[in-house]
């Protein structure tokens, strides 16, 4: 009996030791704190980042929470779900719905000191915490060098690689980081390990910076390049809709278009437009490219390119995309090392890891 008693006492301290280990390792490996997961189920551009987000809190054993809209209303809402869950913080990626609506959405998460990371500049602008990303400016510049290698230079789009950029320039609105409680130089510390660069900037509509001599002129119909030149193509560039970081890509295929056209004697007809997120309009104007006879097709943003890819199946114009997330589950492309048909471009993929890190950093006791 005595020695029963003893095996038994053995028994139940292992079985004690065990559950107290098994209490400190999931206090060290897991949160109490819940992430919100705020985008729009219809975007392309954002599912598969979320799923790479999902993928991500999963293996941390962080909780999620997935609020969707497809209206600025409807973003509204979920935004209000997101604050009476009291999340921990918000993620959006490089989402157009939400981005559209930031500017409705960011008073009340400031005044929730509910961080909203996000996958654009652009997001920050308008008044998110923070935006997470590749730079904008340069990704412009480098959709004008291809089209000026296809149409100039007469590179074959099917075998032209899509061209990718290096993620880590994180920017900080000051104002909502001071709103929501965080000490600039404190929180921009820990975010250093995994960012490039850390840039500031406050609330607006719209970049005082486009790198375009003349951003109101940038967006609109017009030549440029050399003007004595004998050569002249005709390029149509449909946005997708009037965002600071859509319009910053515009204004900068534009510039440095002009740059090349001077430098190279050849002039470029451009013909400018925005979807302002409608797709009957979009349609519309794409169809007006092919009536003008556009030589390429610019499509900025994942729909306007999967549109234009849709129009040109069967003559072949050319397209170059600007601002695509994912060409390759969008079908844009069969591969980023060779599309494969008469669609290549610039993809601004997020690095789902990286701002997660940034995330984790922020929200960590």
């Amino acid at each position: 009996m005595k020695n029963f008693k003893r095996i038994l006492a053995v028994v139940i301290a292992a079985v004690l030791a065990v559950t107290v280990f098994a209490a400190c390792t999931k206090t060290e490996t897991k949160s109490d704190k819940v992430v919100g997961l705020l985008y729009d189920a219809g975007q392309d551009a954002s599912t598969s980042a979320i799923e790479d987000a999902k993928k991500f809190l999963d293996e941390k054993g962080i909780a999620y929470k997935e609020y969707t809209g497809t209206t600025v209303d409807e973003v509204k809402l979920a935004v209000d779900s997101a604050i009476a869950d009291k999340v921990a913080a918000i993620f959006t990626p490089t989402d157009n719905t939400i981005m559209t609506a930031e500017l409705s959405i960011y008073e009340a998460l400031a005044e929730a000191k509910i961080p909203h990371f996000t996958g654009a500049d652009s997001f920050a602008l308008n008044g998110a915490f923070l935006g997470y990303g590749v730079d904008y400016a340069n990704l412009g510049a480098e959709t004008a060098n291809m089209v000026f290698d296809i149409l100039v230079n007469g590179k074959d789009v099917a075998t032209y690689p899509v061209k990718t950029f290096d993620n880590g320039t994180a920017t900080i609105n000051t104002e909502i980081c001071e709103a929501i409680g965080y000490d600039f130089d404190e929180i921009s510390a820990k975010f250093e390990p995994f960012c490039q660069a850390i840039k500031q900037i406050k609330t607006a509509e719209e970049f005082e910076d486009t790198n375009a001599s003349n951003p109101a002129s940038a967006l609109a119909s017009g030549t440029i390049g050399d003007e004595n030149a004998t050569k002249t193509f005709k390029v149509g560039i449909c946005n997708y809709v009037d965002d600071a970081s859509l319009n910053q890509i515009v204004s900068n295929i534009k510039v440095k278009l002009d740059a090349l056209g001077k430098e190279n004697n050849v002039k470029f007809e451009i013909i400018y437009d925005n979807a302002n997120a409608d797709s009957n309009v979009m349609g519309q104007i794409i169809s007006n490219f092919q009536t003008d006879k556009v030589d390429l097709m610019v499509g900025v943003a994942t729909p306007v390119a999967m549109a234009m890819q849709s129009a040109t199946e069967t003559d072949g114009t050319p397209v170059v995309f600007a601002a695509v997330s994912d060409p390759i589950s969008t079908e844009l492309v069969a591969s980023l090392e060779a599309p494969g048909k008469n669609v290549t471009g610039t993809s601004d993929a997020l690095d789902t890891k990286a701002i997660f890190n940034i995330i984790l950093a922020a929200i960590a006791d």
